[in-house]
């Protein structure tokens, strides 16, 4: 029984497909990316092609903003004055002041209710999916708002990266660490805590990227015993070999464990730091 007097809202940094946006009409809420003086909403008037191409062009990285107060107000009263309750995903509040702003939003109202995901990407996107399937279910908004925070140290959030051009270039490396990945062909694992909603370095990878992209594949696909079915993510930020993706999705098919086996994109706000070729598998443990 699907509660339509609930309202699911998610900053944009769940980066979920269009289609499951669409399917159980998920309201979502854009960060701003600012490439020079121009200003640009995540995923709706800008894609990370746009980011990569700008960095190539001035050696500069974009910059991220988060949504202010008052354009969650804007939102949470728009669907309040329609007399629906709304729970609302946040992206990280250890990356992003957007989830405090969410709060301060929602304190005028009394039918918000904001979790903190202490996650990114379609990490964060799948707290949102849970959210709507407990809405299906008839669940009230409190009582998603609290299953839905039980989940967030569940949540298993990594990540290999090509290079650490654009964490560097953002201020979360140093030149020496990058330096040493360089010369040593370091491919880092990058995982979000989720105690405290912080990034962390969880394996390095060394040797060629395809070959690293599978070692990394078959370490997430180990621990498959200990993943609730329901869904996973595959989930690259642009430049992934197709042949990888499709090794991936193979894999965990093969195991027919999944009921479903997403495939996302990473969208601007993540982009913007963890630069291309960024691969990631994404899911909630039992």
């Amino acid at each position: 029984m699907n509660n339509s007097n609930i309202v699911i809202t998610a900053d944009s940094t769940c980066d979920l497909p269009k289609e499951l946006i669409d399917k159980y009409d998920i309201q979502i809420i854009p960060l701003s990316v600012l490439l020079g003086e121009k200003v640009y909403r995540d995923s709706v008037d800008i894609k990370p092609s746009d980011i990569y191409d700008f960095v190539e062009k001035t050696g500069e990285l974009p910059k991220t903003a988060a949504v202010t107060p008052s354009e969650y107000h804007e939102v949470f009263k728009r669907f309040a004055d329609d007399g629906k309750r709304i729970v609302h995903i946040g992206f990280s509040s250890a990356l992003s002041s957007s989830y405090q702003n969410a709060c301060v939003a929602a304190e005028e109202l009394e039918c918000v209710y904001c979790v903190d995901s202490k996650n990114l990407c379609t990490a964060m996107g799948l707290l949102v999916l849970k959210a709507c399937d407990y809405r299906e279910k008839g669940m009230d908004a409190k009582r998603i708002a609290d299953k839905v925070t039980r989940l967030v140290p569940k949540v298993s959030a990594t990540f290999v990266l090509d290079g650490l051009e654009y964490l560097h270039k953002g201020g979360r490396c140093s030149s020496v660490a990058k330096f040493g990945a360089n010369v040593l062909g370091i491919k880092p694992s990058i995982a979000v805590d989720t105690q405290t909603g912080r990034l962390e370095t969880a394996k390095k990878y060394r040797g060629k990227t395809e070959l690293v992209y599978k070692q990394y594949i078959t370490d997430r696909i180990n621990e498959i015993k200990r993943i609730q079915p329901d869904r996973v993510v595959i989930a690259n930020s642009g430049g992934v070999p197709a042949d990888t993706i499709a090794f991936a999705k193979g894999m965990l098919e093969g195991r027919d464990k999944f009921e479903q086996v997403i495939l996302a994109d990473a969208g601007c706000t993540i982009s913007s730091h963890c630069g291309p070729k960024t691969l990631a598998i994404f899911y909630i443990k039992k």
